[in-house]
């Protein structure tokens, strides 16, 4: 069994997926790669093909339901203790990565690091607020999946990624976990274990009026209310990104 199993969901994004095998390769011994792309028309498979043919590294493309049935695929392959999914367009800051794998934290069933925010043109955007304690779960989606590993067992009492939600899947199951107390969280803010890509899907201003209705249904189904201030700070980004230079606006 490896120590960690590394999965990344691809699609039509080969520039973003060099620069997350940059930061992945060489692959530590005690962790593995899987790849699963979703048959993408850009050259990403032919990167694919170019891979170091190893054992440790494993990938598919074909066509799937979208990042989160991807992600479910990459739990089906995954021989790791540990899972973290570093998508393409993320990744590693290559010192921290290293020195958790050489050391193996094993401190929780869900180990969560912090993370260096930047956008597009790799710039350091608003820094991304890191949790004083899971508790946050009740507010926002604080368990930012680069940064964190999640034991695989989880996976196997709590079940997949829930393809009902299209951004939020990954928070869906965070809540879960933490209803759970059978299963435990370590908080460590001092390693900064990987880049996030500010204009994720879910952080994108074009997509946020459909995240925030995920956070509702996910927060009153779990809950039994939602955040009024999550919900209105997502309001407040809808009306922005209406306006021009929107997304100057949002930076600053």
């Amino acid at each position: 069994m490896y120590y960690l199993s590394i999965i990344t969901v691809a699609y039509n994004n080969k520039e973003g997926l060099i620069r997350t095998r940059d930061s992945i390769l060489p692959l530590p011994n005690n962790c593995e790669w899987i790849i699963i792309d979703a048959n993408s028309t850009d050259g990403t498979k032919e990167l694919l093909e170019s891979l170091p043919v190893q054992n440790n590294i494993r990938w598919i493309s074909e066509s799937d339901k979208g990042i989160f049935d991807g992600m479910n695929k990459g739990i089906d392959f995954a021989k790791g203790k540990y899972l973290n999914f570093m998508n393409s367009g993320d990744f590693y800051n290559r010192s921290a990565f290293e020195n958790v794998c050489k050391n193996e934290p094993n401190d929780a069933d869900i180990i969560m690091y912090d993370c260096i925010t930047i956008d597009e043109n790799d710039n350091q955007g608003y820094a991304r607020q890191f949790p004083e304690s899971i508790d946050e779960l009740r507010e926002w989606a604080c368990v930012q999946h680069q940064s964190t590993l999640l034991h695989k067992s989880i996976f196997t009492k709590l079940g997949k990624y829930c393809l009902d939600y299209n951004y939020l899947a990954d928070y869906e199951h965070s809540v879960k976990s933490y209803l759970d107390k059978n299963i435990t969280f370590y908080l460590n803010k001092t390693i900064k274990l990987s880049y996030f890509l500010q204009d994720g899907v879910s952080t994108n201003l074009k997509t946020v009026t459909k995240v925030s209705r995920e956070y509702v249904d996910i927060q009153k189904k779990y809950f039994g209310c939602f955040s009024k201030k999550l919900y209105l700070n997502n309001l407040v980004k809808t009306v922005i990104s209406y306006l021009p230079q929107s997304e100057l606006i949002m930076k600053n």
